[in-house]
């Protein structure tokens, strides 16, 4: 080496030390979990109030904690609200007494979707950590960044839904769980076993038939091959009921236990499918494999990861590690409520929330394990694991770019561009819950209600009312279509064509005259 050289040599050893540790420190599982956390906060934020057209659940919720902030008992229709438990009301009137939030029903939901997104931002944190102390860095940070971007989870989390604060208490007491499971008895792990059963219970108290995805799995985990010590899950079990007593004790000290049993009642019925009253099989006419083709191009992947959600955590359930285990019977059963909800109970798309999150922590452990099994078969399971990450950020990058808030540009639309005295006749559920109460707008779901309120404009929602999923019936848009003339309309995924129609009095009279009155599938009215 030439002399000249030699004063280079210890520079550039200095600059491979620290390109080295640079390496290692973004190699660090906190910096990784903070990328991954990143990647999932930009998918949420985008778009997050004009991404998802408004939804009946999200405006009902968004009222009921408008009444907690304001310290009354939540109620819809003038009767107390028992149907779900407070907890994830209570989180939201806790956010809108700090923030100062108001308005009507629409536009909280709307502001309150923020603090939503980050909640599930700190779902795939979570996940993230999970999968990592289960199988490792590599494969935990491929199921944050595909939990990050999941099309369905992503329609879940950039709406105001209880089912983003309940997936993340069931994940993060699972976490306390694995942290618990190979500590030596003592202090230490006592205090984790409660810390687990009050996160499961308040997971509960958000979403009672979560009970399922956590209670359930901790009993089966005492039963096979002794997973989980029968004390450490008695103690668990009995902490996670404690925040729902609380809630009971504050009803019964209410007087208002008959209210809640009656409810509550209807509501186990509607989960065992006993009662059809809301969910895809609520819905007569509209063919589950139809149903499936049509959002395949959405969300593809995540119907993938449903499927999967039983068989990975079979296949986890029967590792020899402990940690593994459970978690394959968190899976596994809620992979298994999920199935009997599709083709017997009440198939509410947001049962399949937690059936992701499930399928998510247990699919890395079952690809592990496989590879391990059959190490030549390491090559297809990359190649799926390649296929499936750039899937699904295609798909929530998709699903975050679209504009789909067509309920809220009909009502920016009807406020400024219709006369004050305008009588507009609202057709489904969801416009009713969104858009009441407002001076000569009602429900007016039939020929025969329009002519008697002499109405002058009608909205609709195309796909509600085509799937009857709203008061008209699909006739009374087909009439609209022919009779009426189209003042607004905004096309978008979720509720096809929104549309204002300025009604032509003359075919209306001669219509309701004929007999033709149209009358509503559902709600009661005339």
């Amino acid at each position: 080496m030439n002399a000249q050289d030699q004063p280079e040599a210890p520079m550039l050893r200095v600059r491979i030390r620290k390109q080295s540790r640079t390496a290692k420190l973004f190699r660090h599982p906190l910096w990784v979990a903070g990328l991954v956390g990143l990647l999932a906060m930009v998918f949420r934020v985008t778009g997050v109030e004009r991404a998802n057209d408004v939804f009946i659940d999200e405006v009902t919720y968004a009222d009921l904690a408008r009444q907690l902030a304001a310290g009354q008992i939540p109620s819809t229709s003038g009767a107390p609200f028992f149907l779900h438990p407070p907890g994830s009301y209570a989180l939201n009137a806790l956010v809108i007494r700090i923030m100062g939030l108001d308005g009507h029903p629409m536009d909280l939901a709307l502001q309150l979707r923020w603090f939503n997104a980050f909640l599930g931002v700190g779902t795939v944190v979570v996940c993230f950590l999970l999968v990592r102390r289960l199988v490792g860095l590599g494969p935990a940070t491929v199921a944050g960044m595909i939990l990050a971007s999941d099309p369905f989870v992503l329609r879940m989390d950039g709406r105001l839904m209880m089912e983003t604060p309940t997936g993340l208490a069931v994940l993060s007491g699972w976490l306390l769980v694995l942290l618990l499971l190979k500590r030596e008895r003592g202090r230490p792990r006592l205090w984790l076993e409660i810390a687990a059963g009050l996160v499961f219970g308040l997971a509960i108290v958000m979403k009672d038939m979560t009970a399922v995805f956590t209670v359930v799995p901790l009993l089966a985990g005492v039963a096979w091959r002794r997973t989980v010590p029968p004390r450490t899950a008695l103690r668990m079990v009995v902490c996670s009921v404690v925040p729902y007593l609380i809630y009971l004790s504050l009803i019964t000290a209410g007087g208002l236990l008959p209210q809640f049993l009656e409810q509550k009642s209807v509501g186990v019925l509607r989960m065992a499918g006993v009662v059809q009253m809301t969910g895809f099989n609520a819905v007569p006419g509209v063919g589950l494999v139809d149903r499936l083709v049509d959002l395949m191009g959405r969300f593809g992947t995540s119907y993938v990861l449903l499927g999967l959600s039983i068989v990975a955590g079979g296949l986890a359930a029967a590792s020899p590690l402990v940690e593994r285990r459970v978690i394959g019977l968190f899976s596994l059963i809620t992979g298994l409520v999920g199935v009997y909800s599709v083709f017997f109970g009440a198939a509410e798309e947001q049962f399949g929330y937690c059936v992701v999150l499930a399928a998510l922590v247990s699919t890395p452990v079952a690809a592990v394990m496989v590879v391990t099994w059959r190490p030549r078969l390491r090559g297809v399971v990359a190649a799926v694991v390649v296929v499936m990450t750039g899937l699904g950020l295609f798909l929530g990058v998709q699903a975050r770019s679209v504009v789909d808030d067509g309920l809220v540009r009909a009502r920016a639309f009807m406020n400024t561009e219709l006369p004050e005295s305008a009588i507009v006749g609202l057709t489904s559920v969801t416009g009713e819950f969104a858009l009441l109460p407002h001076q000569g707008w009602e429900v007016l779901p039939s020929l025969q209600s329009l002519q008697d309120r002499n109405a002058e404009y009608v909205l609709t929602q195309g796909r509600q009312l085509g799937q009857g999923y709203g008061y008209a019936s699909p006739a009374f848009l087909d009439w609209l279509q022919n009779n009426a003339q189209p003042v607004f309309t905004f096309s978008g995924p979720t509720s096809g064509d929104t549309v204002v129609w300025k009604l032509d009095r003359d075919k209306l009279d001669a219509a309701v005259a004929g007999g033709m009155t149209l009358p509503p599938v559902t709600g009661g009215y005339p």
